[in-house]
């Protein structure tokens, strides 16, 4: 986890670095001024939302986050245990398909067996990925996105991402059928600071959607 100050410290390199290396991006940055982080979450909480957020819009997946989050809090917490202990016909009562509710008991029971779960600050980008791809219902977006928003590591770049796609072919006319290889070469320009620049690519859709 970064503090406040470190934080600054990082968009303030990342706007050093960004200025000579992509003007383009830097214009988007400049509008957008430094982007505020949500609180953070525990690690198993978080990655039982980003499981929630898969395929869905944000705003759907918005609220059957709050619909669980609500649900976790009465029963004990969003904790494993809690998971474990609830009635398949509960979770399905939030809104979460019977494929999600398999894939959060998943990541419950893997909580509560793997000791790797549990010390995922220590370990390094690819051996987050391969600790939790390992896990039912994971994949290597789902950690990515662990990566760069819970674990906050400043140099994480997701190219199967839709919004990431996009926006890179709005401001570069990429074409939308580039391959893995090709868009992550050409996010090379903002490593090591590819966190901060998948920010605000997103952004870029927000202010057009």
């Amino acid at each position: 986890m970064m503090h406040i100050h470190r934080m600054n410290e990082l968009h303030e390199a990342f706007i050093a670095h960004i200025k000579e290396s992509d003007p383009i991006l830097f214009r988007e940055v400049e509008r957008n001024g430094e982007l505020t982080w949500h609180p953070q979450r525990t690690h198993f909480e978080a990655l039982c939302r980003t499981i929630i957020g898969q395929q869905l819009s944000t705003k759907a997946a918005a609220t059957i986050a709050m619909r669980f989050q609500a649900w976790s809090e009465r029963a004990g917490g969003p904790k494993p245990e809690v998971v474990l202990k609830a009635d398949i016909n509960e979770l399905r009562a939030l809104g979460l398909s019977g494929q999600k509710t398999s894939y959060i008991a998943a990541l419950a029971e893997a909580w509560i067996t793997n000791d790797d779960l549990h010390r995922l600050e220590q370990l390094e980008d690819e051996e987050v990925v391969s600790a939790l791809t390992a896990i039912k219902g994971i994949g290597e977006w789902t950690a990515q996105m662990f990566l760069l928003f819970t674990l906050r590591r400043r140099d994480v770049f997701a190219p199967r991402d839709l919004g990431i796609k996009k926006a890179m072919a709005r401001l570069y006319n990429l074409s939308m059928a580039s391959s893995d290889r090709e868009l992550v070469a050409f996010s090379e320009r903002w490593s090591p600071y590819r966190s901060l620049a998948c920010r605000h690519l997103w952004q870029v859709l927000d202010a057009v959607d």
